[in-house]
């Protein structure tokens, strides 16, 4: 179900869990009127109408619609945003043909990928929604039912195996979880409660809207604000949205790369402006990332190593000679060592 609001939300489907930590393990909502738990990415019946009812035989992908390959990678294009190549074959098919393509065809199931069976004349396919150890909750189409819907908690054993064409828990999961493991400075998050959406990074900006349990969205930012860590992202009107990823542990302390950057935290906080570390002055920008290169600060310039270090001394830089306070600051309209600086620093 994707909606978009006032030109809110971005995109369709596809990966990573979010969600505030203290609703992760509680929150459920509603699929056909069964309680479906959080951590679970299922999405009930999206299968569309056009596919549905009929009036359409050959689907996009050219499989013929409401059975089980075509839900599959219906799932895969809207959710994974994985676009399957056309006429991939019959169930039974899919996992042999994917290995000989490269992908990991395996027997440990991951959110978001496709149980393969090879039992029956065609086999089947389905979209992995939970795992919970050898329990697995898939969803599927033609099985059970003919044509319909259906989704239900197998053991994994029970499959032949998993195919791995682009998975959700590939990535992160939301709140508590989401400390342990490193979050790449770009990419696709599905959500797994409501969360807001925010104009401004930051708990007193203004609600937007909301994304819902299941939904998705790519974002290209990373930031740290207020306590928690937030993912920004260009809604189709243009404008810049952000959401809440995960609270900020107040025990952070220290370097920490993130995204290509580097950034220093004491008690939790991103610290920014100039910081000594074992006697070695750093300069943190606005947004906490660690300066490289010429900065200026009020009216004088400072020069940082590739390593974050302020240069003091004497410094070559593209053939010319530039003289660094003790303070850091550059030498301007002076003598030093016997050499004149000009009102650039450089060195006559």
């Amino acid at each position: 179900m994707t909606f978009f609001k006032s030109g809110v939300k971005k995109s369709g489907y596809t990966q990573l869990g979010v969600g505030l930590a203290t609703l992760f393990v509680t929150s459920t909502f509603l699929f056909g009127g069964e309680s479906v738990k959080a951590d679970s990415v299922a999405r009930g019946d999206d299968y569309p109408l056009h596919y549905k009812n009929g009036s359409v035989e050959i689907d996009q992908w050219r499989m013929y619609s409401r059975q089980c390959t075509s839900f599959a990678a219906f799932r895969l294009s809207s959710v994974n945003g994985f676009e399957i190549p056309p006429a991939y074959g019959n169930a039974n098919e899919w996992g042999h043909r994917a290995r000989r393509e490269g992908y990991r065809v395996d027997t440990k199931p991951e959110v978001g990928a496709i149980a393969w069976s090879t039992e029956g004349y065609y086999g089947h396919v389905a979209w992995v929604s939970n795992v919970s150890g050898d329990t697995i909750e898939i969803e599927e189409y033609n099985y059970g039912v003919r044509e319909k819907y259906n989704r239900r908690k197998v053991k994994a054993s029970s499959m032949t195996g998993f195919i791995h064409f682009k998975d959700l828990s590939t990535s992160h999961s939301a709140g508590e979880n989401a400390r342990s493991s490193e979050l790449p400075s770009s990419g696709t998050i599905v959500f797994t409660e409501k969360s807001p959406i925010m104009d401004q990074p930051s708990r007193t900006g203004q609600v937007i809207d909301y994304y819902y349990a299941g939904e998705s969205v790519s974002y290209d930012q990373v930031l740290e604000k207020d306590g928690y860590k937030w993912l920004g992202y260009l809604s189709y009107s243009g404008a810049r949205r952000y959401v809440q990823y995960t609270k900020l542990s107040n025990t952070e302390k220290g370097w920490k790369k993130e995204g290509g950057s580097w950034y220093y935290r004491e008690n939790g906080k991103l610290v920014t402006g100039w910081k000594k570390v074992n006697g070695n002055w750093y300069h943190l920008k606005e947004n906490g990332a660690m300066s490289t290169g010429w900065i200026k600060d009020g009216s004088h310039w400072y020069y940082l190593k590739a390593s974050g270090e302020m240069q003091t001394g004497w410094l070559k830089e593209n053939g010319t000679w530039y003289y660094l306070e003790s303070s850091g600051a550059l030498a301007v309209n002076t003598t030093v060592d016997g050499y004149r600086v000009d009102s650039n620093g450089a060195r006559i």
